[in-house]
């Protein structure tokens, strides 16, 4: 009977866990990029709070219902901004500023797909002439290098990375690329106010390493 009563008990929790995560969702909607980084981040404070009331808790049966609450919540978050992504599409180009005096011209920048912890970047550009590497070869593998910004131009935290695309293809003049970067929720959790996409080059890139 005790048993029964637990696991009765248990199950009233998780239930009215689940329904409290999905009141309390996040209404800010950033114009690019949707509803997906307030998702990221409400999902993320969650998780984190949960994790520390799992290692702060002394009881046996109370660290076993945190537990499940914390599976359940992982499990929220994938089917949450999946089902989001599929229908809520980002269609749109995203806004960016190149750097100047390249070999290279970006035409577009679009999301390439959209799932829970990660956020997929396409780059569409053209060669302009042949990129060349220090021997005077020309180069197989390109990569751009970006960040993003807020509306008032501050950098947005955790978003500096790298766009690539291993194709093993020369590039040379007159050649339309594609190259491919992904944000994942370290990043994207700060994205609420995101406004546009920065191409940075390889020294400030550095020095996040």
């Amino acid at each position: 009977m005790k048993n029964y009563i637990v696991g009765f008990l248990l199950s009233i929790t998780l239930l009215f866990f689940l329904n409290s995560c999905g009141n309390n969702a996040s209404s800010i909607e950033n114009e690019y990029l949707g509803k997906l980084p307030s998702l990221e981040k409400q999902y993320f404070n969650e998780m984190e709070e949960k994790e520390k009331e799992v290692k702060e808790c002394t009881d046996m049966e109370d660290a076993f219902t945190l537990t499940k609450e914390l599976e359940l919540l992982k499990e929220e978050l994938q089917n949450n901004i999946n089902e989001y992504s599929e229908a809520n599409p980002i269609a749109n180009s995203l806004p960016f500023r190149a750097l100047p005096e390249t070999q290279y011209t970006i035409k577009d920048v679009v999301v390439n797909k959209a799932s829970a912890g990660n956020l997929n970047i396409k780059f569409l550009l053209t060669i302009n002439e042949d990129i060349k590497n220090k021997y005077g070869g020309i180069v197989k593998n390109f990569f751009i290098y970006f960040k993003a910004q807020d509306s008032k131009g501050n950098d947005i935290s955790k978003t500096i990375t790298v766009a690539a695309n291993f194709k093993n293809q020369k590039m040379t003049a007159g050649l339309e690329h594609e190259v491919f970067g992904s944000w994942q929720n370290k990043a994207t959790r700060n994205m609420e106010d995101f406004s546009k996409i920065v191409e940075i080059d390889r020294a400030e890139y550095d020095k996040t390493k």
